[in-house]
This record gives structure tokens, sequence and C-alpha cells, in this order.
């Protein structure tokens, strides 16, 4: 059975060698050996603190070739653990940004700790060490290296310079090491900061390759620890003109703000607007952020706002942004296509809305490429196209489609023949060229 410290241990970003040594405590711990159990959990802290400061840029007032030989001291077996308490004692120029009744109670656990390696009269027992497994709990997100902020800005401003960073570098290294520099109460200044940074950076597209890094940054961030996740979700969510900003350059994002459904349903309703406003319209999709209740409105926003190239298999522009075969079942299972039947060709908004016939139709061709024609289709492509101001985007599409899809154009001839409607002078043509001998319904 797992203790709460062990819980706990298994939620923080602790490096391997740290969780080891704790991982010897709490079976110390459960054997009854309670010198034991302090002791490997007090080497287990050092040791957090020890990689803090050897992952770390230099804390204030310390210059790089004396931050470069502090770390050859703690990488040195014999000598790390005395340096380790020298420099968490000190008091001009310290490393961790502590208060003096925090290093007090470092110092306290520190002499529990020789009680138990010197074999001293104390009696130790389990409050002492779940006493010290307390302290860490409460207090190690504290110890963080003095300036620790700004170094891992200008990290993260390096990362972005191709002079300094190489393309395939992962973003992650730095990223994980935030638990392990900055105090929580620091997170809301430093999202500050990088939005602020992320800003300036931010391209005239969404779709160039700096802001897809940007995007991909403040994903990571918020699949890092829950510490961070928490705090970042509640800054987004605050901010949220930059967070628009940024879910376009990663719709990923968007699944983490849903518990505002108010921030999910203003994102539908108002700021999907551009064409590869599309992916944050499946991401909303998949993960179920739009409620059953509000999906066809969703729905009718997204057709009366978005140009739906992204159906448009052979568009060049969009081809990175394309709708996904998986999607077209998730769309199909959500009724996002009967609603678009219903509007297109029951209703007719191909026939009497020039702008709307336009800005779909992609989607047209797309339905009617998977799911096939039927006489309401042809009826509403036949009035729509006939029309004195026929939508001309419209009809260019189906006559390239027709063209490369004859037995499509030979059924839409047929049907129309059913229905008794003239074919549209566009369809005509086609005919035609096929089969000169055709004659019009």
């Amino acid at each position: 059975m797992k203790i709460k410290f062990e819980e706990w241990l298994h939620n923080q970003n602790i490096d391997n060698e740290s969780n080891d040594l704790f991982n010897e405590s709490v079976i110390c711990y459960k054997a009854g050996a309670y010198r034991a159990a302090l002791l490997f959990s007090f080497i287990g802290f050092q040791t957090i603190l020890k990689q803090r400061i050897i992952y770390s840029k230099p804390a204030k007032n310390y210059v790089e070739k004396e931050w470069g030989q502090l770390k050859k001291e703690l990488i040195d077996d014999d000598k790390w653990d005395k340096v380790m308490i020298t420099k968490v004692e000190q008091k001009k120029k310290p490393i961790f940004n502590i208060t003096e009744d925090l290093r007090e109670q470092y110092m306290f656990w520190k002499n529990r700790r020789n009680d138990c390696a010197h074999g001293k009269g104390n009696i130790i027992s389990y409050p002492h060490v779940e006493g010290f497994w307390l302290f860490i709990q409460s207090n190690l997100g504290k110890f963080v290296v003095n300036g620790g902020m700004e170094s891992l800005l200008n990290e993260i401003k390096n990362y972005f310079n191709p002079s300094v960073t190489p393309p395939d570098a992962l973003i992650s290294t730095i990223i994980e090491r935030i638990p392990l520099t900055l105090e929580q109460n620091e997170y809301h200044d430093f999202f500050l900061e990088l939005k602020s940074f992320s800003t300036q950076t931010f391209s005239s597209s969404p779709l160039l390759t700096e802001d897809e890094k940007i995007g991909l940054l403040w994903h990571k961030l918020l699949l890092s620890s829950e510490s961070i996740q928490d705090k970042l979700i509640d800054f987004l969510l605050e901010e949220q003109t930059f967070t628009l900003e940024i879910i376009k350059r990663n719709n990923k994002i968007v699944k983490f703000l849903s518990q505002d459904s108010t921030f999910i349903r203003k994102l539908w309703k108002e700021h999907l607007t551009e064409s590869n406003d599309y992916l944050t319209f499946m991401e909303l999709i998949r993960n179920d952020l739009i409620p059953k209740n509000q999906l066809n409105e969703s729905y009718q926003e997204i057709l009366n706002k978005l140009n739906t190239a992204f159906f448009d298999p052979n568009n060049i522009f969009e081809i990175r942004n394309n709708i996904e075969e998986v999607d077209k079942h998730i769309l199909k299972y959500k009724g996002f296509f009967k609603l678009v039947y219903n509007l297109a060709f029951e209703e007719e908004y191909i026939s009497f809305d020039f702008n709307w016939a336009n800005r779909n139709k992609s989607l047209i061709i797309y339905y009617i490429e998977h799911f096939g024609l039927d006489k309401s289709i042809v009826k509403a492509l036949n009035k729509s196209l006939n029309g004195t101001y026929p939508p001309f985007r419209l009809a260019e599409e189906i006559n390239f489609y027709y063209q490369n899809e004859t037995k499509k154009l030979k059924e839409h001839v047929e049907i129309s023949k059913q229905i008794e409607m003239r074919l549209p002078k566009v369809i005509e043509d086609l005919q035609f060229s096929i089969n000169p001998f055709a004659s019009q319904p």
C-alpha cells in the first residue's frame, strides 16, 4: 500500500537519482528503520538541490568562473554534501532564494540527519521521518536558484535564435527545469514575460515556422507538471486576447481551457473566421467541447464564416490543413454533414445565397464525392447554376469536378431527366463534350 509521501513523489519532476534515494527511504520507513529512512530522505533532498545548481545558470552575484568551480565541487563525491550545506547556510551571496526561517528549518533537519549518521543519543522515530517529508512537500519549491527566472527566459530566447540553437533542439529540456528553478508564486510573472516575448516574435502569419515553435512552447508548458499546468490555464483564461493568438499557432491548446464554457463558446461564435481556424474547430469537436445542443449552431457559424478550402484535397495552399479521414467520421457522427445537406440542398442555400455557395464550394464537392448524388442535391445544384446570377466559383468547381468524374456527371444528367429539370449550361456543355449526341431533359 502506498503512503501519502509516495503518492506525492509520483507527481513530482524529480531526477532519477533523487527518486531512487526517496524510494529507499520509504522502504526503510515501512520496515521500521527510521534512522535510515531519515538519512536517505535527507540525501535525496540534498541531491535535488545539487541538481538545481548544476543545471542552472549562475545565481545573482556569481560570475561564470566562480559558478563553474562550484559545479565541479558538487560533482565530487567526497565534497558535495558539505559544500551543499555550506551554500544553503551562507547569507552573503545566497544561492537559494529562501527566508531566514526556512534556512533555520533546513539546518534543524541537517542536524537530525547527523544524529542518524553518527549514532548520537537523540531518539529518531517515525514522527521525525514524517515531519521531514512534510518539510520537503511544503518547501521543495522554495529552494530555487537566485535569478532563475531571468536565466530561463534567456534560454528560451536563445532557443528561438537560429544562430545559437539548431532547428532540431528540443524545448522540453528547458521546460523540465521550470519547477526546479522557479517558485510557484513566480509562475505568473514568468508567463507574463513569456507572453511579451511571444507577442514580439509573432509573424504576420500564424502558419510560419517561427509561430509554430511559439505555439509548441505554450503547448509543451501545458503538458508539463500539474503545478505549471494549473497556473498556466488560469493565466491563459485571464489573458484571453493573447490566448486566442496562441490557439491559432497551436490549436491543441484549446482542450486545456474546457473549464471555461463561456470562453469556448465565444471562441467558436466570434473568433473562428479564417480558413485555418478549421483546425481549431475540429479540436473543439474531437474533444466534445461544444455541448450537443449547441452543435448545429456552431456548424452554421462555421459555414457562414469560413472558406471551406480545407475540404479540397487539390488546394495546395491548404494542404497542411486539409480534412483528414478521421475528421470525416467524427463530423458525420456529430451530425455536421446532415446539417450541410439540409442547408445546402433541402433548404437550397446554394441557390439563393450567392456568397454562401461560393464560400462552401469545396464542401459541396466533398459532400458529392463522399455521399453521392440524389434528387434534392441535383435539384438544388441545377436551380443554383441556372439562376440569373449563379455562384461562379461553385460553377467552376462543379465544372472541374465533373470533368474528372464522368460517372458522376452522367448520374447528374440522369437524375435531372427523372425530375424533368433543365441542365445548367456548364453541365450541358460538359455532357456535349463527352457525348455530342446527348440531349437535355
